[in-house]
């Protein structure tokens, strides 16, 4: 049968494959992620659960900015650990609106602009018509109070503009809103932005929108519609490989800067490798400073902690495949996808594999996707 063929019998009967594979092992689809499948894994917790926990539930309570450093070498699950607190803190903050999760990978742009850009466009147009309401309906003089904190003097004519649109209908509070928002981001300006907010001077360098941000959350938590932004940027070290020293300087003392100009109401988490952490740290001793806080993953040294972790993902692609079989009357095989004998020989050989590259340990990456590659072969014997 030509290969054509294979694939069309496969597209006329797409469930099949499914079906055998529960009643003979209890899953519908490999368990282990291949390495080039590093988002929507399931996430196996650890001791460093404990500690990211622990400092997330010390910001919800009093609100002080904190900065937490997730370090490691590729492959041992920093993507897969922010992926896990980004869901989980979107369903635990989903009934509270003045919370605000904010998930961003690193572009190869030689700017921090691209941040601050996706900060003020998450907290978008519906914060800031909430904070002009809010700010409408507080008594005059409280309501000064708030806006004279602001730094900017651009900042307090806008926030003036948008309190007097809040005093109108919804769709010119809308429109102010809309307007608002490209200023922040540092569109040009235009007779619109004059006309509506009454500014005269575009946004456009990071220091600029950094006071902006600024300003924007210390008012909006003052007028209490704001009480915290969870900011994950992921694979910081991205930022090393495109840009030159300079402008990596610039960058870096970019994110010191908005640590400094936010000391409440931001839970900051990075990752970020530890050689790359090593040359920040020298590069720019101030961002070292900012950074004092350091969880680390470690690459598997153990086989009883490969072994833990093959079942982890085992038991989670059974569990998904019983949620997705039910109803079918199909009943679960309980025969076993890999001997554990099988899984010791395959961490064994990715420890030597690595020993020869001069690593210490065995990345997850590295185990899952040689387990994956194990169980393909033990599948593909059930067509």
């Amino acid at each position: 049968m030509s290969l054509r063929d294979e694939l069309r019998a496969i597209s006329a009967r797409p469930d099949d494959a499914r079906k055998r594979r529960f009643r003979k092992f209890g899953i519908i689809e490999n368990p282990f992620p291949p390495a080039g499948q590093p988002a929507g894994n399931p996430h196996h917790a650890s001791s460093v659960d404990s500690e990211v926990t622990s400092r997330i539930k010390s910001f919800y309570q009093d609100r002080t900015s904190q900065v937490l450093l997730i370090e490691g070498i590729q492959g041992v699950g920093k993507t897969n650990l922010l992926t896990h607190y980004e869901s989980e803190l979107r369903e635990a903050i989903e009934d509270e609106p003045a919370y605000y999760v904010i998930r961003y990978y690193m572009d190869p742009e030689p700017s921090f602009d691209g941040i601050l850009r996706r900060l003020f466009q998450e907290l978008g147009t519906a914060h800031l018509a909430r904070f002009a309401t809010a700010l409408a309906e507080l008594e005059a003089r409280e309501r000064d109070r708030i806006i004279e904190s602001a730094r900017g003097p651009e900042m307090r004519i806008v926030i003036r503009s948008l309190v007097r649109a809040a005093e109108g209908d919804d769709f010119v509070l809308g429109n102010a809103a809309e307007t608002a928002l490209e200023w922040l981001t540092g569109m040009r300006l235009l007779n619109k932005h004059r006309e509506a907010l009454g500014v005269q001077f575009r946004l456009d360098t990071v220091e600029s929108k950094t006071q902006a941000l600024r300003d924007l959350v210390h008012c909006s938590s003052e007028a209490d519609v704001l009480k915290g932004v969870f900011l994950l940027l992921d694979e910081l070290e991205k930022q090393d490989y495109s840009v030159s020293k300079m402008v990596l300087l610039r960058y870096l003392s970019a994110i010191r800067a908005i640590i400094d100009a936010l000391p409440g109401y931001l839970f900051l988490m990075i990752a970020l490798t530890p050689e790359a952490r090593r040359r920040y740290y020298g590069m720019l001793p101030a961002f070292q400073g900012r950074l004092q806080t350091v969880v680390t993953l470690s690459p598997l040294t153990k086989t009883s902690e490969a072994i833990e972790l093959s079942r982890f993902y085992l038991e989670a692609a059974k569990k998904k495949a019983a949620d997705a079989m039910q109803g079918t009357n199909i009943s679960a095989g309980s025969d076993v996808l890999l001997q554990e004998q099988e899984v010791r020989d395959v961490f064994e050989r990715c420890a030597d594999e690595s020993a020869e590259r001069g690593g210490e340990g065995v990345t997850q990456r590295d185990f899952l996707n040689a387990l994956h590659e194990q169980a393909v072969a033990v599948l593909s014997q059930l067509g």
